[in-house]
């Protein structure tokens, strides 16, 4: 979670002013800002494209309203930075929270007779327009080579001087890696920050983050409460139980074509005894397979697997909250949530949320219940 004052958190849970905006920064850096009327921002840690922006603006001039092709407010390389904060009474600055950075990808005007045009806008994150720069001849990366490296120079194809906030790691590729033409970057750079135990994102600053999901074990304290009693901010609970995907087991292989070296396995289970998924429990035995050719050694297999089961374990036991709108939420930050009607009680990891810029939006999150498997 991008951290903000305490204060902030203390004047979230009651009464208080919000105030909102988006940027736009054209290709030749070109900034205005849009009197936007309402939109969000939509937070998918399960997705290909983190981050979406959708929203909805007015142009009571005329001066932003496209014409034509290459203008500010149509997909030729312009970005959005929205935020949304809290103006407080006592003369203290505004505290304001980034809500990530976007590619304009659609923009549709709407010109009606009776008012000013509305712009409807689409836009992603930095990793669409990634995923969009195909390989135009095949890529090799050689045998040998950093993985954080590898994904690096992946990256500089299209954003040469993006920032970065990631782990450092000494996996090397055992084998050189080939991509087709066409194939898509994001989805190599996906695949080679998994062989890590990382995810890879773009976060609210427009950086690439590529780092392991939080450790629940290593948090001090969940990052944001919803505990029922004064103060709380959740106003509606919805629990869901499924068994999809509902995996309790990751077994990862290691094949490695380029090399001599035979392929190795690792296995990795919910060993839990108390948890509804536990593998010799009455849910059984359901496992996914994977096939990494980053992976050289039995351990280095059991610890991807284990990497792995952890994005899994908790779908069969989901919440859907609605709430007072927190902007400083990053998916697989771990709140906890205590509601005694409905028998909820712990921590769960945050998959998916929205953040609305209107004043009297409300916030929907999809929670996954945190499981630790000890095995």
């Amino acid at each position: 979670m991008a951290r903000q004052t305490d204060k902030f958190y203390a004047t979230l849970r009651k009464s208080h002013t919000i105030i909102s905006w988006v940027d736009v920064i054209s290709g030749n850096l070109e900034t205005v800002r849009l009197p936007t009327i309402e939109g969000d921002v939509g937070v998918d840690r399960t997705a290909s494209i983190r981050r979406k922006l959708n929203l909805r603006c007015v142009d009571p001039t005329g001066l932003l309203t496209p014409r034509a092709s290459g203008e500010i407010l149509t997909p030729h390389g312009t970005e959005l930075r929205p935020y949304r904060g809290i103006v407080y009474s006592d003369g203290t600055p505004p505290e304001v929270c980034p809500l990530g950075v976007f590619r304009l990808s659609r923009s549709t005007v709407a010109d009606e007779t009776s008012r000013a045009p509305t712009i409807q806008i689409e836009a992603y994150d930095r990793s669409r327009t990634i995923a969009r720069d195909k390989f135009q001849v095949p890529y090799t990366i050689a045998a040998g080579t950093n993985v954080l490296q590898a994904i690096k120079d992946i990256v500089r194809r299209t954003f040469p001087a993006v920032q970065y906030d990631s782990i450092t790691t000494l996996l090397t590729t055992t084998a050189p890696l080939l991509y087709d033409a066409g194939a898509d970057p994001w989805d190599a750079v996906t695949r080679l920050a998994k062989s890590m135990g990382c995810e890879i994102y773009f976060d609210v600053e427009g950086r690439l983050v590529v780092a392991p999901p939080d450790d629940i074990n290593a948090l001090p304290a969940a990052d944001f409460t919803y505990i029922e009693g004064q103060g709380c901010i959740m106003t509606d609970l919805t629990r869901v139980y499924s068994d999809e995907p509902g995996y309790n087991g990751v077994i990862v292989t290691g094949e490695s074509a380029g090399d001599e070296k035979p392929p190795v396995r690792g296995e990795a289970w919910d060993m839990e005894p108390t948890s509804p998924t536990y593998r010799y429990g009455g849910y059984g035995e359901v496992p996914t397979f994977v096939t990494d050719s980053l992976v050289k050694t039995t351990d280095e297999a059991t610890a991807a697997a284990r990497a792995v089961l952890a994005q899994y374990l908790g779908y069969t036991s989901q919440l859907s909250i609605s709430a007072a709108v927190n902007p400083s939420f990053e998916a697989g930050d771990v709140v906890e949530v205590v509601r005694a009607q409905s028998g909820v009680s712990g921590l769960y990891a945050l998959d998916s949320f929205n953040i609305p810029l209107r004043k009297d939006g409300k916030q929907q999150l999809t929670l996954r219940q945190r499981r630790v498997s000890s095995g």
